[in-house]
């Protein structure tokens, strides 16, 4: 059921050429705006980030990237990727570009846990791969159990060195 309000009723009694002149006057407003926010996401590649007890990996989208064209840096436990996308150089003038070719930048606070002095980066099929070990201090470590024998009650003897 559509909306009984006194606006949407004036919609629909408008002649087509006004409805024509609203529709491109909406296309340019909404062009403008999806035109700004591709440009604004094309500076920051997405991202995605697992993490378990040995290590945080993290992957950035960077497809048409050179390794040459990449840089991987930590200052102050902050993780930096930039890089710039480069045009093909297919010849001939370019009939439609989105926006894909410019320099981007991504950076990340890493936690205290991480061993940033030990960061592996590969590149793989237009993803970047950095593997960031945890330290081994902050690594889950495995406590033995003892068993106490149950005819006994008394406690086992604690070690003061």
């Amino acid at each position: 059921m559509l909306p009984r309000t006194p606006a949407f009723s004036r919609i629909w009694n408008l002649s087509p050429a006004t409805l024509e002149e609203l529709r491109r006057e909406f296309d340019n407003a909404v062009g403008s705006v999806s035109g700004a926010v591709a440009r604004s996401c094309s500076t920051h590649p997405p991202v995605s980030i697992w993490d378990n007890e040995c290590r945080l990996v993290v992957e950035l989208d960077v497809p048409g990237v050179q390794q040459s064209d990449l840089k991987v840096s930590v200052k102050d436990r902050v993780l930096t990727v930039s890089g710039k996308r480069r045009p093909s150089e297919h010849g001939g003038e370019p009939k439609n570009s989105d926006g894909r070719f410019s320099e981007f930048c991504r950076s990340i606070k890493l936690h205290e846990s991480l061993d940033t002095t030990s960061i592996q980066a590969e590149l793989h099929n237009g993803v970047l791969i950095l593997s960031i070990p945890r330290r081994v201090e902050s690594q889950p470590q495995t406590i033995p159990v003892a068993i106490r024998p149950r005819s006994t009650n008394e406690l086992p003897e604690v070690s003061t060195d």
